[in-house]
């Protein structure tokens, strides 16, 4: 059975998707103040950026960790607690406990293909990422197939050119601004201090933000995760932030953990 997203979820699995959508992809509108540098100093970020990048290619493709998510919009405000999986390159998984630590909710995307298996009543939702509940929530630019990269603060494998890069006017860091392979324009905002990337912004053909994400309370070693990410949407008046703590240390996951099997007697729906 197909059914559109607003007539088919409830209020929790709607919230639930909202979630997971944001995890994925957000938007805002204006761009930083930046302050161009040229010569031997913007050659050196240069090539301590490409050394971040190089390094974080042999880094461990797996993600692990208690979350707690909170979602800010107009249409839902909430908190969930469970756990986020994540593999390299586009496999997301979260799962939403109950207080007593029950599984309320599992939501799960490969890149290609998401779905939502709401245990409160029973129901199983599946979609693909191009169909038009995306449409409806994805800003432009957002490739699902690397979801994995933006989400833990790395940059997407394959072709990219490096434009140029510029001080930040308050002082946060090194502004890299890329053009990825699908001709779209990116700022990341670089620490060179510490080797990770504090913002990542997609821009439009108008030069205006169409995907912000901040990353914050990274942790020590030689990869280390972001604790905090917040994602901001002036397309979707909303705010999303998720803290992740309790960290499973070189987890090993595979696609199969990400399967989202329900029993037999769930109801199923194909969202649109």
């Amino acid at each position: 059975m197909h059914i559109p997203l607003r007539e088919s979820l409830p209020g929790l699995a709607k919230f639930c998707l909202l979630v997971t959508l944001a995890l994925l992809f957000s938007g805002c509108a204006s761009l930083p103040d930046r302050q161009f540098i040229s010569g031997e100093e913007e050659k050196e970020l240069r090539s301590r950026f490409k050394d971040m990048v190089v390094k974080q290619q042999h880094c461990h493709c797996c993600l692990d960790a208690t979350a707690q998510v909170y979602l800010s919009s107009l249409l839902f405000s909430g908190q969930l607690k469970g756990y986020l999986q994540a593999l390299s390159p586009s496999f997301v998984k979260f799962v939403a406990l109950n207080p007593l630590g029950q599984p309320v909710g599992v939501l799960t995307s490969s890149g290609q293909k998401f779905r939502y298996v709401n245990v409160m009543n029973s129901t199983v939702y599946d979609g693909d990422v191009d169909g038009n509940t995306f449409a409806d929530y994805a800003p432009e630019g957002f490739v699902p197939a690397f979801s994995y990269y933006w989400l833990i603060g790395r940059l997407q494998p394959g072709p990219v050119q490096l434009i140029q890069l510029s001080r930040d006017s308050e002082g946060d860091g090194i502004w890299v601004e890329l053009l990825y392979d699908n001709k779209r324009k990116a700022l990341l905002l670089f620490s060179p201090e510490q080797g990770v990337i504090l913002r990542h912004i997609v821009m439009n053909g108008d030069d205006e933000r169409i995907l912000n994400i901040l990353y914050d309370k990274y942790g020590a070693g030689e990869c280390p995760v972001p604790g905090k990410i917040t994602i901001t949407s002036l397309r979707l008046n909303s705010t999303l932030e998720i803290s992740l703590t309790d960290f499973r240390p070189n987890v090993t996951l595979k696609t199969q953990d990400f399967v989202n099997p329900a029993p037999p007697s769930f109801s199923r729906i194909a969202v649109d």
